[in-house]
């Protein structure tokens, strides 16, 4: 139950959902136990799959014909890619704590060059990985950061990251016209990699 309704009547919706329209519907749970959750995220996943069966693509990898179509909507020429450069948003946060002293600023322009790009946490791991994330989103980022080093690596990395994630929640603003949802893999060597974002103010790893 969520409150007094049956979650059962949720499986009612979709099949009289998908009767009326004259669509095929298939919903299953992968996992989850909590009811409010799993509802929750059932009409998230049906929206996701309505709009790309709107926009005639699809979340699936594998085929050239879908990698053409998610570049013409979502990649770096589409419109809806310009049109959110063109909003230049930015965020920039410093903080100082007993531990560490930090900048980051953050502009979300579309540029991947690394001459926009300066990044100096004094850990050599940490700035490639914040390289690479900058050059990967293609957004220019500034970050320096002055920590207790000559006692871990600790608090530098856990507040660089802190930063970090201050001034991206400050460039997507209210995150109005945003995609939302959205999922990507990489492979590197041996590795293959999934990340699933959801941006509604849930945080959740």
């Amino acid at each position: 139950k969520i409150g007094h309704m049956e979650t059962k009547h949720v499986e009612t919706f979709f099949a009289a959902f998908a009767k009326s329209s004259g669509l095929h519907v298939s919903l299953t749970k992968i996992r989850g136990d909590n009811g409010h959750h799993v509802v929750e995220s059932a009409f998230k996943a049906f929206s996701r799959a309505l709009r790309n069966l709107l926009d005639g693509s699809t979340t699936d990898a594998g085929t050239a014909n879908n990698d053409n179509k998610m570049k013409t909507l979502w990649g770096t020429q589409s419109a809806s890619y310009l049109q959110s450069v063109g909003l230049e948003r930015t965020g920039k946060v410093q903080r100082k704590t007993k531990e560490t002293s930090i900048l980051v600023h953050l502009k979300l322009n579309g540029v991947s060059d690394h001459n926009n790009t300066t990044i100096e946490t004094g850990i050599w791991s940490l700035n490639d990985f914040f390289r690479l994330l900058a050059t990967e989103a293609q957004m220019s980022l500034e970050m320096k950061c002055q920590g207790d080093l000559w006692v871990d690596d600790h608090h530098t990395s856990e507040d660089v990251s802190i930063a970090l994630g201050q001034v991206l929640n400050q460039a997507l603003g209210t995150k109005a016209g945003l995609n939302r949802m959205w999922c990507a893999t990489a492979t590197e060597g041996t590795a293959v990699i999934e990340v699933t974002m959801d941006l509604s103010n849930r945080p959740c790893v």
